[in-house]
């Protein structure tokens, strides 16, 4: 996002007290987690639950120097706010308005269970063909869905979002901020069902999503679930998946575990090799293809990334180390999303000390400048104890970062330069573009006396 502090109140029929004139690229909404102060707004969010009020001052103490909140706190000097009648609403009005205006193709993501790893995976699989946003965490919430929608830029031309509910009317309200082209129903279970008098009605809340779909890919194992979707949806474009061989998308044959599986899309059959057997893993993995087929990824593009899928727990996964240390690994890709999502995760450590590795940004089509001064704002916004910049690019911009920073060719380096052995009791981030396979030569150990990291034998 990209507005003036005027744009937002027009758009949001706000009130304004300071100065219209300043630039808003990012809302932060949680004052523990602000990964970067510059043109940052701070959301003070009320809920029946509570008062982002009172996280006014923890935020503005960070730097922060645009408030969005309902009431302003005159008490605090210098301060931009902009006044809304309700935290939330502003929030969604402000979301409709730029997902309207962004022009990118969306997948949207509803079900009851296997959401966030079916967009990890569509993220894994489409994020270097196409430029590509994607809801962080479990963003999918009347809040977070909002949050999502406000991360895409002009440079994106793929949007993955989740979209939950958890009781009756609240699809309604995202629909009306979100309608994705392609919608994806994953399979209707019993979350969050107590809130809801049926299955019957918690079918027709979640399928409301889909009002201005062109696409609609669905799990029609579920007969009431199929009956629904082409009872309101028939002018659509209809595929169902699932274990059932009823459906347009299903596994052809049982197959022994060595063995490659089978999947029938309409008249093509794609054949790839399965190490989970599990019925969720592989009705997520038939969702997985249908969606690569409808976005126009050919077959063996298909197998290929099936192939190269990560488990999604292994992203942002937190490991202790040795020396009293946390490791967070989040080596799958490296872009400006994923380097903010990493660094808010980081926040929620309790560590005063903490250590960054982090590689060259690959295959965006930036000023190399313009991209590394970005990247050095968010890493020197976080304090950081140490740096280890990793590659030729990123490397001629260390002056850039304020924190303790040595620069190396490659992660053998790295690792042969000691340094990572004197680290002690801090959090460690990972954070690399998968050409350096960070997460194949960079190896948590847990019970070496001296070695945090070590190359691993090829």
């Amino acid at each position: 996002m990209n507005y003036t502090v005027k744009q937002i109140a027009e758009i949001t029929n706000a009130q304004i007290i300071g100065d219209k004139d300043l630039v808003v690229r990012n809302i932060a909404f949680d004052s523990r987690i602000i990964y970067s102060t510059k043109n940052t707004a701070f959301v003070a969010i009320n809920t029946h639950k509570n008062s982002g009020e009172k996280f006014i001052e923890s935020a503005i103490d960070r730097g922060i120097g645009v408030i969005i909140s309902e009431h302003q706190y005159p008490q605090f000097e210098n301060i931009t706010w902009i006044i809304v009648d309700n935290s939330v609403d502003f929030l969604q009005k402000l979301a409709r308005y730029h997902f309207e205006n962004a022009h990118i193709k969306t997948i949207g993501i509803t079900g009851s269970n296997g959401k966030t790893i079916l967009k990890e995976w569509l993220y894994q699989c489409l994020w270097n063909e196409f430029p590509t946003v994607k809801s962080p965490k479990s963003f999918n919430s009347q809040i977070g869905l909002p949050l999502s929608l406000l991360q895409i830029n002009s440079s994106h031309e793929l949007g993955i979002f989740e979209v939950g509910i958890s009781k009756p009317h609240e699809m309604e309200k995202l629909e009306n901020i979100f309608h994705p082209q392609i919608g994806l129903l994953t399979h209707i279970g019993n979350a969050h069902a107590a809130n809801f008098t049926s299955e019957e009605e918690l079918i027709d809340e979640k399928i409301m999503l889909f009002k201005g779909s062109e696409v609609i890919i669905y799990n029609g194992d579920n007969e009431l679930v199929d009956k629904k979707i082409h009872k309101l949806y028939s002018s659509k474009k209809l595929i169902s998946y699932g274990l059932k061989k009823n459906n347009q998308v299903f596994i052809k044959e049982s197959v022994s575990k060595d063995e490659k599986i089978t999947v029938v899309y309409f008249d093509e059959e794609i054949s790839f090799p399965v190490h989970q057997r599990d019925e969720a893993t592989l009705t997520n993995a038939l969702a997985l293809i249908t969606v690569l087929k409808e976005v126009n990824i050919n077959n063996q593009k298909i197998v290929e990334k099936l192939n190269s899928l990560k488990a999604v727990e292994m992203r942002l996964e937190a490991i202790e180390g040795i020396k009293n240390n946390i490791i967070i690994n989040d080596s799958f890709n490296l872009d400006l999303d994923s380097l903010k999502t990493a660094l808010q995760f980081l926040n929620e450590y309790n560590k005063s000390k903490k250590s960054l590795v982090l590689t060259d940004i690959v295959g965006v089509n930036s000023n190399s400048q313009e991209l590394y001064e970005e990247v050095s704002e968010l890493v020197n916004d976080q304090k950081f104890d140490s740096v280890f910049l990793i590659g030729d690019e990123i490397s001629k911009f260390s002056d850039l970062f304020k924190s303790k920073t040595f620069t190396f060719l490659d992660t053998k380096e790295l690792i042969e330069s000691k340094h990572l052995t004197e680290i002690e009791n801090q959090i460690i981030l990972l954070k690399g573009a998968r050409k350096f396979e960070i997460g194949k030569n960079l190896k948590i150990s847990l019970n070496s006396e001296n070695m945090i990291l070590f190359w691993r034998s090829i």
